[in-house]
């Protein structure tokens, strides 16, 4: 669990509970060490939603009068049912586990082990279900009309290469932002990316994306993203390939995954759709056009990454059920 909000709890205050050992005094460099490796244990965006869980859950627990740490497991139940309706059941479960990590970390019983809880959760999945609110997929069609309504400053210039490039690579936002130069190898045939950690790839592992040429210059991953090299004349080749770029023109920083996300979102309603679409729209809206276009899942799986076909097929969604449906021509 994130030091962040736990600071405050001593690491020996369930020694007494548990059996544990006698927590030692570390010198302060190791200690940091140690602390800096925890943190690494965990995303960003995982550390990022422990501590809005935890806030959330204790400022809860202060205005009911109850203690968050050690919290007994009919407080638990009560923060679930309270808050049930207003966050979603998958938010929920996360901020059970939360709760329960913290329980650990500080050496108290955890009371999210205890059936009540485990009944409760079971509760808001059958009472209020589990679908998950999906981006929708940005299909070849609608990320035409995108790319034709850019223009050609240099915000247009790099948000075509943003755009070809995620959508064609099947890239989750962050992947996007995180790509620099140096992760670019040209091929005869297009562009090899290399993805140096991931959503997937936490620990760096890496791995390698291709992308094709297209014929159309206008609909080119390659082509766009040559001609915003050339306008945003990177530095150096650890330089960040797609950086912020102000009204007046002028390039600034890395973007963010939020960033990437909320260019997808207003490029395409400035052209015109009126589908609420984000920055996971891109991949997902790769992988429905190629199950629409007959391409097999493994070589859809070799671009995107994923790890097992259940997880391709619900990103392929309702893409081709009506067209593939098994009573199709049997009544002709």
């Amino acid at each position: 669990m994130t030091s962040q909000y736990l600071a405050h709890v001593p690491t020996h205050v369930g020694a007494h509970v548990t059996g544990r050992a006698q927590a030692p005094v570390l010198p302060s460099e190791l200690g940091d060490k140690v602390g800096a490796l925890r943190e690494a244990s965990k995303a960003e965006n995982t550390r990022r939603a422990y501590v809005s869980d935890w806030s959330r859950w204790q400022t809860w627990c202060h205005e009911h009068g109850l203690s968050p740490l050690p919290a007994h497991a009919d407080t638990v139940s009560a923060y679930l049912a309270d808050m049930a309706g207003t966050l979603k059941v998958s938010t929920l479960r996360r901020h059970v586990a939360t709760i329960s990590k913290a329980h650990q970390v500080a050496g108290f019983e955890n009371p999210c082990r205890e059936t009540s809880v485990r009944d409760t959760v079971s509760g808001l999945r059958r009472t209020y279900g589990t679908a998950i609110d999906e981006a929708p997929g940005l299909l070849a069609d609608q990320l035409g009309q995108v790319l034709d309504s850019l223009t050609s400053d240099l915000s247009g210039v790099r948000d075509r290469a943003l755009l070809l490039v995620g959508w064609c690579a099947g890239l989750r936002r962050s992947e996007i932002a995180g790509l620099t130069w140096a992760d670019i190898t040209p091929d005869p045939d297009g562009l090899v990316l290399t993805l140096r950690k991931s959503k997937t790839d936490q620990e760096g592992q890496g791995r390698h994306v291709g992308i094709a040429r297209s014929v159309n210059p206008e609909r080119c991953p390659v082509v766009a993203l040559a001609t915003w090299r050339e306008m945003s004349a990177p530095g150096s080749p650890d330089s960040p390939v797609f950086v912020s770029v102000s009204k007046w023109g002028k390039l600034g920083s890395q973007l963010s995954g939020q960033a990437v996300a909320e260019i997808v979102q207003r490029r395409a309603k400035q052209a015109g759709l009126t589908v609420h679409f984000r920055g996971h729209s891109l991949r997902k809206g790769l992988v429905q056009q190629a199950h629409l276009a007959g391409v097999s899942d493994s070589a859809v799986m070799a671009t995107t990454g994923h790890k097992s076909v259940g997880m391709l097929r619900r990103y392929q969604g309702q893409a081709g059920l009506v067209s593939r449906s098994a009573s199709k021509g049997l009544l002709a």
